[in-house]
């Protein structure tokens, strides 16, 4: 079976509960090995390796993937903008989440500006950001603020 963590790395340093439990860890297992900081709670249902960047986790929190210029700043192409958060969500998401732990989105999220891009379709990329080609597009449209929250 294997470590929890070398799963959660197999399936791109992010995974569901469901996912971890159909490959046969108990529930408790997991909040065990996030207790001690082997494996990162991300929200219920979610699970990351202590590998994954931080931006990849707050936008998870938030409910999506990295999204805009985040997503450009993970695949290397430009730097990250510390105090503003893009991310991806389905058209159809509910319950976001602050992007610096279990708040919801309408509280006060601190220093931290989240620029919200809704999707109509499944955006293309993988667990932890758009893909690039999907960035430069919501970069050239993106207003910063105009779906900000």
């Amino acid at each position: 079976m294997g470590s929890a963590e070398e799963r959660i790395r197999a399936l791109g340093g992010i995974a569901t509960t469901g996912e971890l439990i159909e490959a046969g860890y108990n529930p408790q297992y997991l909040r065990v090995l996030a207790e001690f900081g082997r494996i990162v709670r991300i929200r219920k249902g979610w699970y990351a390796s202590t590998e994954v960047d931080q931006a990849v986790i707050q936008a998870r929190r938030v409910g999506g993937t990295l999204a805009c210029m985040s997503a450009l700043a993970h695949h290397g192409w430009c730097e990250p903008e510390p105090s503003v958060l893009h991310v991806s969500v389905p058209r159809s998401a509910s319950r976001l989440r602050s992007p610096e732990g279990p708040r919801d989105m309408r509280e006060p999220a601190g220093s931290m500006q989240v620029v919200v891009h809704w999707s109509r379709r499944a955006p293309s990329g993988d667990r932890q950001a758009v893909s690039l080609g999907e960035a430069i597009a919501q970069a050239r449209s993106c207003t910063r603020g105009r779906d900000s929250l």
